[in-house]
């Protein structure tokens, strides 16, 4: 063989390997919502989608995926919150499952309601306050 087809055989197989190498991924980001509606309509049908809203607690931060699965996660609260409560929710997340039409709305809607349902260190500190104020 000469150099050049030599040459030519190392450029196809280098070729074929950068190619295959560089595939795409199938998987797109999630969908971003500008309002809560369009995320509890998102979020219902099992859709990847994220919302941020900042109320008078803080800044929450929603997250649906496609196995019908949504993430609350207390992203920084407000400032005149006491110390202790700060440390005992910022940051946190929980977890909470649902079937595909059958989405709770309150977990965006309200800060506790329909946590039973779910799990994680944001749903435990929301419990324990939950039990210290009505105790």
């Amino acid at each position: 063989m000469t150099r050049l087809t030599v040459a030519v055989i190392l450029s196809v197989i280098f070729a074929v390997i950068v190619a295959g190498c560089s595939t795409t991924s199938t998987s797109t980001a999630p969908a971003t919502a500008t309002d809560t509606a369009t995320f509890i309509s998102a979020a219902n049908n099992c859709q990847a989608t994220n919302l941020t809203v900042t109320n008078s607690v803080g800044t929450f931060s929603y997250e649906s995926t496609p196995d019908c699965t949504l993430l609350k996660t207390l992203v920084k609260m407000n400032g005149t919150e006491m110390p202790e409560i700060k440390t005992m929710l910022e940051g946190k997340s929980m977890v909470c499952g649902y079937t595909k039409g059958n989405f709770d709305s309150r977990w965006v809607t309200t800060l506790i309601g329909g946590m039973e349902t779910c799990h994680g260190p944001l749903r435990d500190g929301l419990a324990q306050l939950v039990v210290f104020t009505s105790s």
